[in-house]
């Protein structure tokens, strides 16, 4: 059982790994790896993918650790924050995580408009087509990064959806540099979001939170204006995770 916490929890840290590479960083010997790792996808808590040959995490363990992360974790510290952004603009509030190619929505704080967008809890969206993606993507490593763009399908979802690799790279450059992504109706026609990065302790970018609704209320001039009051928001969150750092990444 330790053993396999140990893979579990070194897969967490990366976006995928090799049997090799694991073995190594655990000192065990690969066979022992390999048939632990074997045990855990008939479990379905991780999968190989046969693109790179190379292991992850599946959504199964996400959804057994929700409930304790809902109960004493990154929700508990969010809501309030997420509540006070929600009410200062009126719109939804997104909290997301990263999931292989998607964004995960771990929790919401519905706007007060009459005209809301709804995003199911649990349900995963392409992460190159959303604010919240592009956040999260921004703040991987560059190996990571380069990982994700090999084996990722830039699937195009609107007219606006991002699906170069070359300008989809360029655009997580800029939202690294200001601390803040946009979602210009490419996840979906007539729906705007801004996000920003929310990082822990260690200064790694953990989750991301948004505003969403649609593109009447959200004009490009309104959209980056509340853009500091998103950065604001995941800033503070980032302050109750122990993040020690500037408030301007």
């Amino acid at each position: 059982m330790e053993r396999a916490l140990s893979i579990l929890e070194t897969l967490a840290a990366v976006q995928e790994i090799g049997v090799t590479e694991l073995a190594k960083k655990l000192g065990m010997g690969k066979s022992s790896v390999y048939r632990l790792l074997a045990t855990l996808a008939g479990q379905g808590y991780v999968e190989k993918n046969l693109q790179t040959e190379r292991y992850r995490l599946t959504y199964k363990l996400f959804v057994v650790g929700s409930a304790a992360a809902e109960r004493y974790g990154l929700k508990d510290l969010a809501a309030p924050v997420m509540e006070r952004l929600s009410a200062e603009t009126g719109e939804t509030v997104n909290l997301g995580v990263l999931e292989k190619d998607r964004v995960v929505n771990i929790h919401k704080v519905e706007g007060s408009q009459l005209l809301r967008i709804h995003l199911e809890l649990g349900r995963g969206v392409l992460a190159h087509a959303t604010a919240l993606g592009k956040v999260l993507l921004a703040g991987l490593d560059r190996e990571e990064l380069d990982r994700w763009l090999r084996t990722s399908r830039l699937i195009r979802l609107t007219p606006n959806t991002l699906t170069e690799r070359r300008v989809l790279r360029q655009v997580l450059r800029q939202v690294a540099k200001h601390g803040y992504a946009i979602d210009n109706e490419e996840c979906s026609v007539g729906l705007r979001c801004v996000a920003a990065p929310i990082r822990d302790r260690r200064g790694v970018v953990v989750a991301g939170v948004s505003i969403s609704g649609p593109s009447q209320r959200l004009p490009a001039e309104r959209l980056h204006r509340a853009a500091l009051k998103v950065r604001a928001a995941a800033v503070e969150v980032s302050r109750r995770l122990g993040y020690a750092g500037p408030s301007d990444v």
